[in-house]
Formats: structure tokens, C-alpha cells, sequence
């Protein structure tokens, strides 16, 4: 519901857009400060023949793997590498939240209102980091994971029985190929449209694939309240977990979902010269050890996928 134009309890006459815009960036970012700069020269840098550490001003928007309880991509690339990154991600947004929806209510108490979008409040956060002696230089952007996971997999999976295809290639095609693509491109025209108006000449946008997770009924530890997030459906669709086999034959159809999910990125980069895809497979190996659950890494799987994105940046970013 539209905030209405009325007082409110204690008499006070109702912020108008902007004060809300600035409220929501101020608790978003409240107590996070410039990190130092990593010492020395990162490994993965030096293999990539970059022998000076940068570090440059970000801001991300998306899901868990920037948003995650504990340690995550973000916060990486912040404290091992010293990036001054302004991030909003929310754990649990789907693609559709990042890019149509509203302001969610999350654990600071940030009430939703269909009034401020999760897109306006990522525009607004660019121009409140951009100045012209020390401009913005990049957007990190992470979704689409929550969209195909959960419930949402469900309709994705034909049933063992049935003996069609896995994930279904109508859907996937529907989906991701299409849904997912427009999704994106809407969100960096939009990104690029404020960076003209700001004057940014130079602003880049990463975006990111998934590594290959392992669907064996791991949700999230605490209190086991969220996830798993394949588990369910693969038992609704008759693919059981009773044995390793069980769990690659599981992981091979997640595989191949992946492998969609980044090549849709890969087009998304070869449309836009200043849109650029990172590419997070096979990170992570085959080590199920670095994987927290079903959807997200462990601390070290974190740090290594930051190592990445930390190189794509020195590669890009002049």
C-alpha cells in the first residue's frame, strides 16, 4: 500500500521520497567504514600477471552470496582486499526482487513500502558514492539463485519416472533464457541510464554465475530453519539420496541448470561493452567440504570465490 499523506502518531507530517531514500541508506550503511588495503600482492593476481594490489570504490546489490550470516563474497573483498564497497544486498531476493520489487523488511527492521523500489534504492545509493574527484567505478551485482532454487525447482524437474529430460528445457528456456535475460538487461539500462546522468563515464558491472552446488538436503545450520533448497524436490520428483550415486545423479541435473544460469550471463557481457560476466565454476572444485548447504559456500568456498572477483576487477578497472 502507497504511503498515505497523513500525519503520523506522533504528529509529524510524512517524509517525502527522498527523506525515505536517505533513511534507507543511512541504516543500510551504518557502522560499515573504508576497510585497509590488503598487504601485498594477491597470489591469483600475481598468476594473472598483475603485480600491484588496487583497490577501488564499489557498490552491490543481490542475494545471499553478497548477504550471508558471517562471512560472504562482500565481505572479502572488503577486508582481504581493502575494496570500499556500499552494499544492499538481502539475503533470500530473487532476480524479481532485485529488479521490480519493493524495499523488503530485513533484520534492521526496514519496513517494506511499494513506494521505494529495490531498483531506485540501488540508483540512489550510486549517486550518493559518486563525486567527481572520486567517482564510482564499479557495480557488483548478484541474482538469480533464489529464482530456481527453493519451490521454485520444483518446476523445473521432470519426475525420474517420467523419463524426459533434466532440468526440462522448455522451462529452462522460458525462464532463464528469456525471463532471466530481460530481468538483467532491464536492471543495467537502468544502472547505465543513472551513470549518464551522473556523468559516470567509466562505470563497469560485474555480474556473476554460480559454482556447482551439491543437492544433498544441507540447509542453513541455525536452527535449521532455512533450507534445504533442491532436497524436497528431487524426493517429490522420485530422485532419492540414499547413496553417492544418488547424490551426483541429483548434482548432474543441477550442473547442467548452472551451465544455463551462466550462459545467459555470458550473453548478457557480450551485449553490453561495460557489462562483465565472472566466471565462479569450478572454484570450488569438487570439494563438497567447501559448500555450508545446498546454496551457499563455506567461509574458505567465500574467500575464494572474492579471490576471483577481486582479479576480474584489477583486469577490468583501469
Amino acid at each position: 500500500m502507497p504511503i498515505q499523506n497523513t500525519p503520523d502518531k506522533a504528529g509529524k507530517e510524512p517524509k517525502d521520497h527522498n527523506e525515505i531514500l536517505e533513511a534507507l541508506y543511512q541504516a543500510r550503511t551504518a557502522g560499515r567504514q573504508p576497510i585497509m588495503r590488503f598487504e601485498g600482492v594477491h597470489p591469483l593476481l600475481e598468476s594473472g600477471g598483475i603485480d600491484t594490489a588496487k583497490t577501488y570504490k564499489l557498490v552491490a546489490q543481490g542475494d545471499s552470496w553478497f548477504d550471508y550470516p558471517g562471512d560472504d563474497i562482500i565481505n572479502y573483498l572488503r577486508e582481504g582486499h581493502g575494496h570500499t564497497i556500499k552494499n544492499i544486498a538481502v539475503a533470500g531476493s530473487t532476480l524479481n526482487d532485485i529488479v521490480y520489487g519493493p524495499v523488503p523488511k530485513n533484520w534492521l527492521g526496514i519496513p517494506q513500502s511499494d513506494d521505494v523500489s529495490r531498483l531506485e534504492e540501488l540508483l540512489y545509493l550510486m549517486e550518493k558514492n559518486h563525486e567527481k574527484n572520486d567517482p564510482l567505478q564499479g557495480v557488483l551485482l548478484s541474482g538469480g539463485g533464489n529464482d530456481i532454487a527453493g519451490p521454485e525447482f520444483f518446476s523445473f524437474l521432470n519426475n525420474k519416472d517420467a523419463h524426459l529430460h533434466n532440468p526440462d528445457a522448455m522451462v529452462v528456456a522460458g525462464v532463464v533464457t528469456e525471463t532471466f535475460l530481460n530481468a538483467y538487461r532491464d536492471l543495467v539500462k537502468a544502472i547505465f541510464a543513472r551513470a549518464d546522468t551522473l556523468q559516470i563515464n567509466n562505470l563497469h558491472v560485474f555480474i556473476h554465475g554460480y559454482d556447482y552446488p551439491w543437492p544433498d538436503g544441507r540447509g542453513f545450520t541455525m536452527f535449521n530453519l532455512v533450507g534445504p533448497w533442491f532436497d524436497e524436490s528431487f524426493n517429490k520428483k522420485n530422485f532419492p539420496y540414499n547413496n553417492h550415486d544418488d547424490l551426483l545423479e541429483r548434482r548432474k541435473i543441477v550442473h547442467d541448470f548452472i551451465e544455463k544460469f551462466n550462459d545467459m550471463l555470458a550473453t548478457l557481457a557480450s551485449e553490453y561493452p561495460r557489462v562483465h560476466y565472472v566466471n565462479l565454476r569450478g572454484t570450488l572444485d569438487e570439494d563438497i567440504a567447501l559448500w555450508a548447504n545446498e546454496l551457499h559456500p563455506t567461509t574458505q568456498g567465500f574467500s575464494l570465490l572474492a579471490d576471483k572477483m577481486n582479479l576480474a576487477l584489477h583486469q577490468v578497472i583501469q
